[in-house]
């Protein structure tokens, strides 16, 4: 996605924005029959109030809520006027940022694996740098005491930047769910926020948020990432060829290929389990997957190709006590199953134990898929 911008709307720009409203419309429909044939009511809730979402197009705004992705749109500088002797506007501060992450993430996934174990993981796979043969290798950042010292600039610019923009979504969502004072820091949605929209210095300080730099293997065709959606409010990835596919319904759309063809930077915005549950369920968490196309040389040249990626994971801030009583809207309706007085990392840990953690190895990747599928089995037979 990181590819030169017009400053109009192209065909393929058009194009990409009839093909989200499309997969609105019909999705909707299919819901409906699905409903109809089920013989289970028919949501009758209200629909969102209109409250746009930063950097996202009028024709993209609907998706987030429909089919829990859409696409951030980066304004593009306009063509330099000679005839005026000002300076040309520069790139938007968050397109900056990961560009300037991009360079510092290739440097350090380039070093010796030696150099990088000194990075290696601890918390499972949440923090630290990891490598899964065959699929990809990556490393998760917390604070800036656990950061290799190349991406400690660049990742604390992008993940403070990144985070004001996530709090204003977050923001905007509240308003379209018509929950009181959206824009207040302690209320709402944006209280779940607090100090993850910041990248912290020290261990002590850490927060659920989270900032992953990923290197996958490209030089073969194979999916990469399995098919999951991930667990917190927000997310937000960037890659730097294309790779993600968001699944919108029926099939797997190929997004990044998609805004790639219009020629805009942007990134792909997803919603989380944990924002589901708190809009009781009007953002439905978006799924997604990352595969690798190929090397359209062959590898003729001998050199291997990698996808690079940012993944930004925008987590509820663990003290934060819940009660949907607070959330609750016409537009959100009652909650099937109340929650109150459980704190956001309580109700974090609940959602990730009904899921299967896709970053770490497929052995014990296999082990928690089990244990997932026995434990879904036990519900349904009581």
């Amino acid at each position: 996605m990181a590819v030169a911008a017009p400053t109009t709307p192209s065909e393929h720009s058009m194009s990409l924005t009839k093909f989200i409203s499309r997969l609105r419309r019909r999705n909707s429909k299919d819901i409906s029959k699905k409903q109809e044939q089920l013989d289970t009511p028919i949501d009758t809730r209200p629909a969102l109030i209109p409250s746009p979402l930063p950097l996202v197009l009028p024709d993209h705004q609907q998706a987030l809520s429909s089919l829990g992705w859409t696409t951030i749109t980066f304004p593009q500088p306009p063509p330099t006027d000679s005839s005026q002797d000002l300076p040309a506007p520069g790139p938007h501060p968050l397109q900056m940022a990961y560009e300037a992450l991009f360079s510092a993430s290739q440097a350090f996934f380039a070093q010796p694996a030696d150099e990088k174990t000194r990075w290696k993981h601890k918390l499972g796979s949440e923090e630290g740098w990891s490598c899964i043969p065959g699929e990809k290798e990556f490393i998760t950042l917390r604070t800036l005491e656990y950061c290799p010292e190349v991406l400690r600039g660049p990742a604390k610019r992008y993940w403070d930047l990144m985070g004001v923009h996530l709090e204003n979504t977050l923001g905007r969502i509240a308003t379209s769910l018509d929950i009181p004072e959206p824009d207040d820091a302690a209320k709402g949605l944006k209280k779940f926020v607090g100090p993850c929209g910041a990248m912290q210095e020290r261990d002590e300080q850490k927060t659920a948020t989270m900032l992953r730099l990923f290197r996958y293997e490209g030089w073969e065709a194979k999916e990469v990432a399995e098919p999951h959606a991930d667990l917190g409010l927000l997310s937000v990835v960037v890659g730097n060829v294309p790779g993600l596919e968001v699944w919108e319904g029926a099939k797997w759309f190929k997004v990044e290929k998609e805004v790639e063809k219009t020629g805009m930077k942007g990134a792909s915005l997803l919603a989380g389990r944990q924002l589901e549950r708190l809009s009781n369920g009007r953002y439905p968490a978006g799924g997604h997957r990352v595969v690798s196309y190929g090397d359209p040389d062959g590898g003729k040249d001998g050199e291997k190709r990698y996808r690079f990626s940012i993944v930004f994971v925008l987590r509820a801030h663990e003290p934060v006590v819940i009660n949907s009583d607070e959330l609750e809207t016409d537009i959100t309706g009652k909650w099937p199953e109340p929650v109150l007085g459980l704190t956001a990392e309580k109700l974090y840990a609940k959602i990730r134990g009904a899921h299967f953690n896709i970053n770490i190895s497929m052995e014990e990747r296999e082990r928690q898929r089990q244990n997932v599928r026995r434990a879904k089995e036990q519900i349904i037979s009581g």
